[in-house]
């Protein structure tokens, strides 16, 4: 009986041992991605500050430290305030900062095929994060008063030309639901996928939405049920 027992403590010690080390790994990534994030937004602060006291305005341009640096997405009421960067695929930035070292949180992306923000469809991916930084307070959005409301999406883009999106769908579907089409072989192709993304929304904006109109995907985990994700679509106005 004795020796069921310390086998149990022992069991149990390794499990508080085990559970200890996440959260103070966990803990050191947030730090970690805190310093990363804090350091490149003063960056762009510095930027911007140092262009206002200039004539000619230079591009906010942060490809001096990373050549895949495409643009920068901005959310009002949200802390959603982060660089997009654009890899050869949609995996190398799951795990990896503006700096190409590794971090949990990864960065905010260009879907690979995109043509920067030149295509129908502009995808933008980023980690739902449970202290609610990269995408995680996208989730304000399932809040009918907070898409009404707070409705636009800014992306100044590395050449400073700004590109506003008005937020027209939310909803939360499967992984393998085909959201992210970048490009259509016709308007009716497009047409079609535009009734549907439209008619799959928490909630109705009545806003107009046409195949001469270019849209913005947002896409980042949800956890309604096994590989969920949420889904935000914005026009170009």
């Amino acid at each position: 009986m004795n020796n069921i027992r310390k086998i149990l403590n022992i069991i149990l010690i390794g499990i508080l041992l085990f559970s200890s080390y996440k959260i103070l790994n966990k803990s050191i990534q947030y730090k970690k991605a805190d310093k990363v994030y804090t350091q490149i937004k003063e960056i762009k602060k510095n930027i911007t500050l140092n262009n206002n006291n200039k004539t000619n305005k230079k591009a906010l341009d942060l490809s001096s430290i990373n050549s895949d640096y495409r643009g920068w997405i901005n959310i009002n009421n949200t802390n959603i305030d982060y660089p997009i960067l654009q890899a050869k695929d949609n995996e190398y930035y799951l795990k990896k900062d503006i700096n190409k070292s590794n971090l949990a949180s990864g960065s905010i992306f260009l879907d690979f095929r995109n043509n920067k923000f030149s295509d129908k469809n502009t995808i933008i991916y980023g980690h739902y994060m449970k202290n609610d930084t990269m995408f995680g307070e996208l989730k304000y959005f399932k809040n009918p008063n907070f898409f009404n409301k707070n409705n636009k999406i800014i992306i100044t883009t590395s050449n400073n030309k700004v590109l506003k999106y008005q937020v027209f769908s939310v909803y939360v579907t499967d992984a393998n639901d085909n959201y992210i089409q970048t490009n259509f072989e016709n308007d009716y192709k497009y047409e079609e996928f535009l009734d549907k993304i439209s008619n799959k929304s928490l909630f109705d904006n009545n806003s107009n939405v046409n195949t001469s109109d270019r849209i913005l995907t947002l896409s980042t985990c949800s956890y309604e049920f096994e590989n969920a994700r949420m889904v935000i679509h914005a026009k170009l106005l």
